[in-house]
């Protein structure tokens, strides 16, 4: 990735925009509604240790970090859903900070543009920090997860084989990814154009409202 820098490094400045964004929280509301939130509200846990969702960049920058059949990337091991304020659901895990949900039926959908951010940049979008490694040196990477209409969480009829309650989350996303440049000074190689993530994975309810 230190290679990286003569062709395109952004500044500072440039990732912290990158990162700015999506970060507004939802506040708990009414947890005692009885309403259709309750069937959403709880924690839920990933079925599986492997993840149906994939990265993919045709930036040839990132494009090594996730090279076709080796792309599987792990971003929802666990979803929290909670009583929103402006929302119906607020989805509080921490894994991507913070996405809201409004709930039609038996699926939730990301509300867009987001009710907690103001100004003219409010689409909604959330942040997830991880890692790579540029020949063992460890580097800092950060990716901007913007679902469009496709991504939904869905209540499922079947129940697992002891009879909790599951949900299908699945859609895909533009993936704006800014990685460490390496060199110290602060600088970050931002993709171009953006990466795609998109997937889908079932979970099982751990703890109800």
């Amino acid at each position: 990735m230190k290679s990286l820098t003569r062709s395109r490094a952004a500044t500072v400045s440039a990732l912290a925009l990158v990162l700015s964004v999506g970060m507004a929280a939802g506040c708990g509301g009414d947890e005692s509604s009885g309403g259709p939130e309750d069937a959403f509200v709880g924690y839920w846990f990933a079925e599986s240790t492997t993840t149906g969702f994939t990265m993919t960049c045709t930036d040839a920058d990132f494009t090594p970090l996730f090279p076709p059949g080796m792309n599987q990337f792990p971003i929802f091991g666990a979803l929290k859903f909670e009583h929103g304020e402006l929302t119906d659901l607020a989805e509080t895990s921490g894994s991507c900070n913070l996405l809201n949900y409004d709930i039609k039926g038996d699926t939730a959908s990301v509300v867009n543009p987001d009710p907690y951010v103001t100004g003219t940049n409010n689409t909604a979008s959330c942040l997830f920090s991880f890692a790579v490694s540029d020949a063992g040196y460890p580097l800092s990477a950060a990716v901007l997860l913007t679902p469009d209409v496709s991504w939904t969480v869905k209540r499922l009829p079947e129940k697992t084989a002891n009879g909790g309650d599951r949900l299908q989350l699945a859609g895909t996303a533009t993936a704006r990814i800014a990685v460490d440049d390496g060199t110290g000074t602060g600088n970050a190689i931002i993709s171009n154009p953006d990466c795609t993530y998109g997937g889908m994975d079932t979970f099982f309810r751990l703890t109800r409202p």
